[in-house]
């Protein structure tokens, strides 16, 4: 889809994770950098490098996958705040554990969207990603399409993903986690910290909006998906590269049009190191002078769920006029010296903030690129 076609915009947002439930609590979380990181009790993890985890303040449910239900079924309830008719709004959700048919103990039936489109009372298609750590991501780019070929008026989009005990520990055995969680850019960076959550956006064409809805809250401009790797447990540059290309190219931007950047940044080396080489081959020089943040710092990594609170992150900074830190990045590797990673005490305003890009990596080089610019 080219970003000559339709426009599609984010008219309603959803979410909740370790800074708590609803959008508001995600902003104050990126704010303040405060987010709720408690030890593990649901399973075993005294043996791990790390023994907490990102979780829902005061959320109670299910666990294992059930648990992911729960939280994508919160965070679409309140992106569909005002919507009555629901008969045709699609679902499409990304998660690093999507269920099997016939189900096995400890999984729903059927697949994470259609559960949770079951029970919210959806009626359009429903999908579910699996694209490791860039799902969510790639779950909003599917819909946008949806919405622009008029496959869906209305979709709901994004990602959910609970802590478990085979994901964590299957985590730690790689030797992936990082003993304070996730510390995006700094020297002192060992590895992630692994969160529950879910966040969604709803996705509509901008020409259809009524004169009595809400004000939209940005145009998804553009989208770019590779699968390109060297290796299948390292992240590439090069594919990290063309899916902003391809991104930049749908949305009918070049690369001067950008404002800011929301990057993966997981706080690993190779992770970080990557993703800043594929932003200078990018940007060039003028990377410096762009603000680039993470938001693992403080909400850590919500695994499915990551790429879709880290787009919806992009929107709020649009709709707030402003960009929020990248907590725990000091002291910054001198990879990212000359870069503006906001190591700010709280919000930077940026009045003249138009477009933003969002970057989500998973393992097997799976990379999606997200352009938003305000309406």
């Amino acid at each position: 889809m080219s970003g000559t076609g339709p426009t599609v915009a984010v008219t309603g947002l959803g979410v909740c994770g370790p800074g708590g439930v609803g959008v508001s609590a995600l902003w104050e979380a990126l704010a303040t950098g405060r987010a709720n990181h408690p030890p593990i009790t649901a399973f075993d993890a005294s043996g791990a490098t790390l023994g907490a985890a990102g979780q829902v303040p005061g959320h109670t449910g299910g666990d294992g996958v059930w648990r992911a239900l729960d939280l994508a079924e919160t965070a679409v309830r309140e992106a569909l705040d005002g919507v009555g008719e629901r008969e045709h709004v699609a679902l499409v959700l990304g998660t690093t554990d999507p269920g099997v048919v016939p189900p096995r103990p400890g999984h729903f039936t059927g697949d994470l969207a259609a559960s949770c489109a079951d029970r919210t009372g959806l009626g359009g298609e429903a999908i579910t990603l699996a694209n490791a750590s860039a799902s969510g991501a790639a779950a909003i780019a599917v819909a946008r399409d949806l919405v622009a070929l008029g496959d869906a008026p209305t979709a709901v989009v994004g990602g959910a993903d609970a802590v478990t005990d085979m994901a964590f520990l299957g985590l730690n055995s790689l030797r992936t986690l990082g003993p304070e969680g996730c510390r995006p850019f700094s020297t002192e960076r060992r590895g992630i910290g692994v969160s529950e959550g879910a966040a969604v956006l709803r996705l509509e064409l901008l020409d259809d909006i009524g004169p009595d809805s809400a004000e939209p809250l940005a145009v998804l401009a553009g989208c770019g998906l590779t699968n390109a790797t060297g290796h299948l447990a390292a992240p590439g540059a090069d594919g990290i590269e063309l899916a902003v290309r391809l991104a930049l190219a749908d949305a009918g931007l070049e690369p001067e049009d950008i404002d800011f950047v929301n990057t993966h940044g997981p706080g690993t080396r190779r992770g970080d190191t990557a993703e800043i080489e594929a932003l200078r081959a990018v940007f060039g020089p003028r990377l410096g002078s762009i603000p680039v943040n993470s938001v693992k710092g403080v909400l850590w990594h919500l695994q499915g769920a990551a790429g879709a609170i880290e787009a919806m992150a992009c929107v709020l900074s649009l709709t707030h006029g402003a960009v929020t830190p990248t907590w725990g990045a000091e002291p910054v590797d001198p990879i990212c010296a000359d870069l503006d990673l906001v190591l700010d005490d709280g919000p930077r305003p940026l009045p003249g903030l138009r477009t933003a890009l969002s970057v989500s990596c998973g393992l097997g080089g799976m990379n999606t690129a997200l352009v938003f610019r305000r309406p």
